[in-house]
């Protein structure tokens, strides 16, 4: 495959919209005007002499006015942190990086993770940023206890760095490279997994396709109605997972929407795809109504009928970053429930009936926040560079060991937990529990939905483990939200062998945006039956044919596509597809009507089957419009109107051709 980093094209220079990815953590209650205005005199004059402010004559309104209005400068705040010792440095460095405010205990933590210094020095570097006006000291909004009502005070005092202090210094994450080229240590060479711009859509449309029609059975029904009821919580969902555990701990059941092992089973019968990818895509799709429950209320999963052009069409660049904003910020807890591949238990504290104990919405807004953490840190990485992921999981231990467990220090007891063995939950403070776990989630995330996504290419060590990865400039586009149309070109060629004709009546279809022209024909003309051989499939028929041609569509261009694969290839099927086609076009619109025939009705189906046996209607019957209505020929009416007035029988003739004439 080529290197996809080579098939963007720059278009005009960049212009950033709003961005999807935000930074996650605690805020401050004010602006910094607010938080300037309530430090004392002398220290507001400290800050102002580092940014050369004369301060004579002046209140203290008047030198946070004009101190607010230097630190909008970014070559001021540059110049003021040029002068920073190293451990000044890298504590606002790692500060920024992990969210830009933090409470004291989170602050000791991280300084004692780094090796900044002893512990007794903390305070001073805090003091030399704080009189820079770098950090600040400030009241932060703690979100965990307010929105979970945890108890405990709301507020909490703690560190931040302003914003535009933020801007100015635009602080990027620290990498170790990794050669991909240089063969490891059992002297064999990285698998490197390159991904492919907007791969995503396509694989989406197929999966969608693949189980349009899919009926689901009484469990996956059951399901669907528990999604409905309890949407924001799993407390409420059944306990499959059996009994409560002596300590008082049950596994957690499966997410809803979780594709069944029979859907699985389904979709691998078609599509050759991963399960966990599989099930990213299933949730994918029903998360955002592309692939639904049928309208009638029928238990049969349905596709948009506009999926391919979403998907597909010249709007497919708005249309994933929407899907990547949708995923990013849903609650939900699959990411955590997947780490049971590696051999990991979700457990959580149960009540006496054995179900499980959580807040409504407590996991799945621990996983949402996680996921939206990691994503906002990554933004902050180089492009383009091979990172080794090793050395950037014991980065993120350092700036944050507890992303994923961030609530639970807030009680007395964890409410969940993650196990390898039974009763012995992974510690997340401990370096060696934390790469069981979290480190596994780490991995999961990027060789699994980041690159699906298109974010990042992947390399592999032989045993399939995550080694390097990086970013590529795709990222920008969803990270950064640029105007898609105005930055970045993409213009895929058509791939071969895009058409693949199956019989007189199907066709498959390779489902890539670069096959969109013909995809988009196939949806006009044919009827779209689901998916052969890893291809869209679509059969032709009259009816799809002629609700095309209703709706003002022309075939010219499906016989030019056609005739251009039949001049590659010699295929009867292919003549005979084309031979029809063009009949159906040349008679659409066109009637014939016939005058001077005879029509034969009787009464009921008996009476027809008497007349069959007791006369010569079978010789002169040319057509049966319905069991009891027959046109018959000119030439034998008066032969049968014979044979019936010998049994006695005498028919009511209509002889319109002397009213109207024969045409």
């Amino acid at each position: 495959m080529s290197d996809p980093l080579n098939t963007f094209k720059l278009a005009r220079p960049f212009g950033l919209a709003k961005p999807i990815v935000g930074q996650r953590g605690p805020t401050p209650l004010g602006q910094v005007t607010d938080i300037l205005i309530q430090m004392g005199l002398s220290e507001l004059r400290t800050i102002a002499r580092e940014y050369d402010l004369l301060t004579n004559g002046m209140n203290k309104q008047h030198i946070v006015a004009a101190i607010v209005a230097e630190m909008r400068h970014p070559e001021a705040v540059r110049r003021v942190a040029s002068r920073l010792e190293k451990p000044q440095r890298q504590l606002l460095a790692a500060l920024t990086l992990a969210g830009g405010a933090m409470t004291d205990d989170e602050m000791r933590g991280l300084f004692e993770r780094f090796s900044l210094g002893l512990v007794g020095q903390l305070q001073g570097v805090l003091v030399a940023l704080q009189n820079k006006g770098l950090l600040l000291r400030t009241s932060l909004n703690s979100t965990p206890q307010h929105h979970f009502g945890l108890g405990g005070a709301f507020l909490d005092l703690g560190w931040y760095v302003p914003k535009e202090v933020r801007t100015a210094l635009r602080i990027s994450m620290p990498i170790t490279p990794f050669d991909v080229q240089q063969p490891a240590e059992d002297n064999t060479t990285p698998t490197v997994v390159l991904i492919e711009p907007y791969r995503l859509l396509a694989d989406l449309l197929l999966v969608a396709r693949a189980l349009d029609g899919y009926r689901l059975n009484h469990d996956e029904e059951r399901d669907a109605r528990s999604t409905l009821m309890y949407a924001s919580t799993i407390s409420a969902l059944p306990n499959t997972t059996g009994s409560a555990s002596p300590d008082g701990s049950t596994a957690l059941p499966p997410p809803a929407n979780m594709p069944s092992a029979s859907m699985l089973s389904s979709l691998l019968a078609s599509v050759e795809y991963t399960p966990a990818f599989l099930r990213f895509a299933v949730g994918l799709l029903r998360l955002t109504d592309i692939l639904h429950r049928d309208d009638s209320g029928a238990p049969i999963l349905r596709v948009l009928p506009n999926a391919a052009q979403l998907l597909l069409s010249s709007t497919h660049m708005e249309i994933l970053r929407e899907l990547f904003e949708v995923w990013l910020t849903h609650a939900s807890y699959e990411g955590l429930f997947d780490l049971q591949e590696d051999g990991l238990q979700l457990r959580c504290r149960a009540t006496s009936l054995s179900s499980p104990c959580l807040r409504p919405g407590e996991l799945e807004a621990e996983n949402s926040e996680a996921r939206q953490s990691l994503v906002a840190l990554l933004a902050q990485a180089p492009r383009g560079q091979w990172i080794n992921f090793a050395a950037f999981a014991r980065f993120i231990y350092r700036l944050n060991p507890l992303f994923l467990q961030k609530r639970q220090p807030l009680f007395s007891a964890p409410h969940w937990w993650l196990e390898q063995e039974e009763r012995s939950p992974l510690r997340p403070t401990q370096l060696n529990d934390w790469l069981q776990a979290e480190g596994h989630y780490l991995a999961h995330l990027v060789r699994g939905p980041l690159h699906w996504w298109g974010i990042c290419d992947i390399a592999l060590s032989q045993d399939s483990q995550l080694l390097a990865f990086r970013l590529t400039p795709f990222a920008d586009l969803l990270f950064d939200g640029f105007e898609a149309e105005d930055i970045f070109y993409y213009d895929p060629p058509m791939p071969a062998d895009t058409l693949e004709i199956v019989n007189t009546e199907e066709i498959l279809v390779c489902c890539h945006l670069g096959a969109w022209p013909i995809v988009e024909l196939m949806e006009v003309f044919a009827e779209a039956v689901g998916v052969r051989a890893g291809r869209l499939c679509y059969r032709l028929t009259p009816k799809a044919f002629s609700n095309a041609l209703s709706r003002g569509h022309r075939p010219t261009k499906l016989f030019a596509a056609l005739r251009m694969v039949s001049e590659e290839r010699t295929s009867d099927a292919l003549s005979q597809i084309l031979a029809r086609l063009e009949r159906w076009a040349a008679g659409y619109g066109r009637i014939r009507v016939y005058t001077d025939v005879t029509l034969l009705e009787v009464a009921d189906a008996i009476v027809m089957r008497e007349l069959s046996a007791t006369s010569s209607l079978d010789e002169q019957i040319v057509h049966s419009i319905h069991p009891t209505l027959h046109i018959l020929k000119k030439s034998g009416t008066e032969r049968l109107i014979d044979d019936l007035k010998r049994r006695g029988q005498s028919p009511l003739v209509h002889d319109e051709e002397i009213l109207y004439g024969a045409d």
